[in-house]
């Protein structure tokens, strides 16, 4: 990559990725090809409409999912302002919830509204935050895309399982490259996409009612994404504290605390890919348990 750019075969799509100089605020110290998102939102996308049934709200949500994928690559490029990345969010947003979809965790529909609003935000920034360390966003993402679908094949949706299944083959595929050792990162316009999907996916589970209390209802989609949610929120509150804004890059993550804890690089990723499996088992667990149990296993 001497010249500047690199032709790398990700999922069966060819891009050319440009390289990423090593930041003094960034954990990755060689520069490395990104933009490796282009190819799993292509991957994704001719997925959906090769094999996926197309229905309004499945399209709502890769519709959606494209937005941000847009600013994303804008952002990779150019390095557009925070705000100028949170405008192109909330406009992806109102496409998902224009055709219905909600998180009904209130029964008001105008605090259900915004509350679908945050979560989607929240997850789309959370799997961008979390993309700080080789494999290890994609790795997540797998699991929490793989428990989703499991979900839905328990419930018997089977397009939605089929649509979930399109974003799993593409990010194994991504892995492949972008496990440690990675060649190649997926950039914010990959980890938008993968995130935005993923938080707009989670209301797909929700709109089919299978949930039989308000534990399942808040649990579920919680534990699914347990781990971008956690990592957020602890990085998010600890930068507070030491007067630093939460936008502003580091190597205060989770991963990195692990790492600093004498683990390395491979075996802190697999710690949180194992974090991940058991909190997306459990959360599959919660619909046929009553709720005591479901409060215990928590």
């Amino acid at each position: 990559a001497e010249d500047g750019i690199r032709d790398i075969g990700v999922t069966g799509v060819q891009t050319c990725a440009l390289p990423i100089s090593p930041k003094a605020d960034r954990w990755h110290k060689k520069p490395t090809a990104m933009l490796g998102g282009i190819p799993i939102f292509l991957t994704t996308a001719a997925a959906y409409f090769l094999l996926v049934p197309i229905n309004q709200d499945s399209l709502a949500i890769l519709g959606g999912a494209a937005i941000v994928f847009a600013v994303g690559l804008v952002d990779d490029i150019f390095n557009i302002k925070p705000y100028q990345k949170l405008i192109g969010q909330l406009i992806a947003s109102a496409a998902v919830i224009a055709v219905g979809l909600r998180l009904n965790w209130t029964g008001f529909e105008v605090v259900d509204l915004w509350l679908t609003v945050f979560w989607i935000v929240g997850i789309t920034n959370a799997i961008n935050l979390l993309d700080n360390m080789d494999g290890l966003a994609a790795g997540i993402a797998s699991i929490a895309a793989a428990s989703l679908a499991v979900s839905f094949g328990i419930g018997g949706q089977w397009p939605e399982l089929l649509f979930i299944s399109a974003l799993i083959g593409a990010l194994v595929g991504f892995l492949i490259f972008n496990f440690n050792p990675a060649s190649i990162f997926m950039g914010d316009c990959g980890s938008m996409f993968i995130g935005f999907l993923l938080a707009s996916s989670v209301l797909l589970h929700q709109a089919a009612g299978r949930s039989r209390g308000i534990i399942s209802i808040l649990a579920v989609p919680a534990l699914i994404l347990f781990v971008p949610i956690f990592d957020t929120t602890f990085v998010t509150i600890m930068r507070k504290m030491s007067g630093r804004k939460a936008s502003q890059g580091g190597r205060d993550h989770t991963s990195h605390r692990l790492v600093a804890l004498g683990l390395s690089e491979r075996k802190a990723v697999l710690m949180l890919y194992a974090f991940a499996f058991v909190a997306g088992a459990i959360a599959l667990f919660l619909n046929e348990l009553e709720t005591a149990q479901s409060l215990a296993l928590i």
